[in-house]
């Protein structure tokens, strides 16, 4: 039960990180970002349930948005590449980890996901508060 809690406020972080950091996205960036944050829900509910085929489908989903060009557009800065570069690393291992169906392995992975996303939100929104 502890560890649905902690999926479950890791979900509610995730939303309102990306509603505080959409103040000054384009909107084909913030369609991107709904899109991050709706595949990353269905990778967790994936993890949390051993669904092995929503848990590939979505990877796959998730990876083939930050493709899409008004994501790179936005990678401007080192410290937001590096971010990126991140993700795309920790999703990687959640892709691959899910080629295996090694649940702990997935489960680790999708937290470094999660932990990803919360670091670039909270870098950005540090920038634009600095600002």
């Amino acid at each position: 039960m502890r560890t649905s809690v902690r999926w479950f406020l890791a979900a509610g972080l995730i939303g309102v990180l990306s509603v505080c950091a959409s103040a000054d996205q384009t909107p084909a960036f913030s369609k991107v970002m709904r899109a991050k944050l709706g595949h990353s829900q269905a990778i967790l509910a994936a993890v949390i349930t051993s669904d092995w085929a929503s848990l590939d489908r979505e990877s796959r989903a998730l990876a083939l948005a930050v493709r899409d060009p008004a994501w790179a557009a936005a990678l401007t800065e080192p410290e937001y590449i590096r971010q990126s570069d991140a993700f795309s690393r920790a999703l990687q291992d959640l892709i691959e980890a899910s080629a295996r169906r090694d649940l702990e392995a997935a489960g680790n992975a999708q937290i470094t996901l999660t932990a990803t996303c919360v670091r670039c939100h909270l870098q950005m929104t540090r920038r634009r508060i600095a600002k």
